[in-house]
């Protein structure tokens, strides 16, 4: 599954109608958030959260970064 962010303006009649076909489809979630809800990560979540996720890579040692690097 994949995670699509969409903006939508709410005051429009229109985006309302959108919304409201969204909500039809049997294989769409929709999570309501807003600007003020958004909780931005201070530098050790975002590196934990890369590790969680497997965005690091490791070395043996400090030669085989250089290696690595060209260097």
């Amino acid at each position: 599954m994949a995670t699509y962010t969409i903006t939508i303006n709410e005051r429009y009649s229109g985006a309302k109608k959108f919304l409201d076909f969204m909500k039809t489809l049997n294989f769409v979630e929709i999570k309501k958030t807003s600007k003020h809800n958004t909780k931005k990560m201070c530098g050790i979540d975002e590196a934990m959260s890369d590790i969680k996720a497997g965005r690091t890579t490791t070395y043996k040692s400090s030669d085989d970064l250089f290696k690595k690097l060209g260097i």
